[in-house]
């Protein structure tokens, strides 16, 4: 098959990531549908993917139509899934950190990266897009790339967590609000790992993320979660390396179980109440460069 996209190529890595450990069993038949829940993407990428995973023979087709995990699966199953996208992960961490360090201009050609990074075009193209799915970069008319608008000074980042502290603990009293069992079961997963492992930047931010995506998704209102999706593209860049406080990173893994446990158990105002105060303490910190 041709070359997988950005996203194409992450959907991968996470297939065969929960069959190594595990979370995916042996024998079991791979959905479009479930997956679709699983990894909050669409079907196409999910299609693709599955596809290049049974070229490679990591998959198994079914007689009828699907896939199936393998029932004898080979070792080093993490190893693959990691070298799926590595390359193009140490790429992404190279430009963000130059763009930080102000040795990025805000418009370069693909060549001119090509020369600096010296990697392949596929590697810089998926990179590329992967930017711009992110709202980081865009691809300019005519020629070249632009990096976008972010909460570069200590003033925007303030003025974007007092924004915040307005919209989100109100998106948790939605009359319109409904948790969905199953996401906000694989959100606490993920934030009790981030408490009980080593802190990463780039994986805080991404939980951290997924984490207020979900509550804005849960409010039922298209324009919270729009909202906050915007936020967070806007953070992105800034926010990338702000895991650096261990601490205040396991703190905000608490504040946030602490709010889904209140949201649970039905006590939307005080979720509403603990989300306010964690963006308020973030806020003071946000100059700093630390998250919430």
């Amino acid at each position: 098959m041709s070359q997988l996209t950005s996203l194409q190529t992450k959907v991968a890595g996470q297939i065969l990531s929960a069959i190594a450990s595990g979370d995916l069993q042996p024998g079991s038949h791979l959905k479009e549908v479930e997956l679709t829940q699983r990894l909050g993407v669409s079907r196409s990428p999910i299609r693709s993917a599955l596809s290049y995973l049974a070229e490679q023979k990591l998959i198994e087709p079914l007689p009828q139509q699907g896939f199936r995990v393998p029932l004898q699966t080979t070792s080093g199953l993490a190893q693959q899934a990691s070298e799926l996208h590595n390359e193009e992960d140490d790429l992404y961490t190279r430009v963000i950190d130059d763009r930080l360090n102000q040795l990025l201009p805000d418009q370069i050609s693909e060549s001119d990266l090509l020369r600096r990074y010296n990697v392949g075009k596929s590697v810089l193209r998926r990179c590329l897009l992967r930017l711009s799915d992110e709202g980081v970069m865009q691809r300019k008319h005519g020629h070249g790339w632009l990096f976008l608008p972010t909460l570069s000074s200590p003033q925007t980042r303030f003025e974007s967590y007092r924004f915040r502290m307005l919209l989100e603990p109100a998106g948790l009293l939605e009359p319109s609000f409904k948790i969905n069992a199953e996401q906000f079961r694989r959100c606490r997963e993920r934030q009790l790992e981030l408490l009980e492992g080593q802190v990463d930047g780039q994986r805080f931010f991404e939980s951290n993320a997924e984490f207020h995506e979900l509550l804005a998704t849960a409010s039922g209102n298209t324009y919270i979660l729009q909202a906050i999706q915007q936020q967070n593209r806007l953070r992105r860049l800034t926010e990338f390396h702000s895991a650096s406080n261990v601490e205040r990173v396991k703190v905000s893994c608490r504040e946030h179980l602490a709010i889904l446990d209140a949201l649970e158990q039905g006590d939307h105002e005080w979720a509403s109440t603990l989300l306010h105060r964690h963006l308020e303490v973030a806020s003071k910190m946000g100059v700093a460069r630390n998250k919430g």
